[in-house]
């Protein structure tokens, strides 16, 4: 079983490590508004300093949606009261981004640019372009020790990478 998917559409060929199937499934038998529940109450959690600041305060009325395609998960959210809370995932949100898992792991724990990311199609983003490049540049203006929990969400983050490039290569 092929668990690679490669990236042609730039000149360079990228392969990416995929969620395996049989991995992917334990998520899809959770309801998505549970799953989009969960993920913002942590996302909550992990955030809560920049909330704090209103540094998320440009998502006020508008509507992010993520697609991890190969662990078949979708969430999305916006902001009201200072709180991210859970939406209803559509193609027609504010915006959209797309991508694997690996990818998403290397944009959250630096590991790669995401510049990098971004232009060799890696992560794709559609619909309101200025407001993913806020969102990029708040990511990668972020300090990390802002962040709740930052140290073990990285080590989980740096050893499920390593995982995935050792065992899905």
């Amino acid at each position: 079983m092929n668990n690679f998917a490669t990236n042609t559409t730039t000149s360079t060929s990228h392969k990416q490590p995929l969620v395996p199937g049989f991995l992917s499934k334990p998520v899809t038998m959770v309801p998505q508004k549970v799953r989009t529940i969960f993920i913002v109450k942590a996302l909550n959690i992990l955030l809560a300093n920049a909330l704090q600041d209103g540094e998320l305060d440009f998502l006020d009325r508008l509507t992010v949606s993520v697609d991890i395609y190969d662990a078949k998960l979708k969430f999305a959210l916006g902001l009201k009261h200072g709180k991210l809370v859970a939406a209803t995932w559509q193609e027609g949100d504010d915006l959209n981004l797309t991508g694997c898992l690996y990818d998403f792991m290397l944009l959250a724990s630096r590991k790669e640019d995401s510049d990098t990311l971004f232009f060799h199609r890696r992560l794709k983003m559609e619909g309101n372009t200025e407001l993913g490049l806020e969102i990029k540049n708040l990511l990668d203006g972020m300090e990390v020790e802002t962040v709740r929990y930052y140290k073990q969400l990285n080590f989980a983050l740096y050893h499920t990478t390593k995982v995935f490039e050792k065992l899905l290569r």
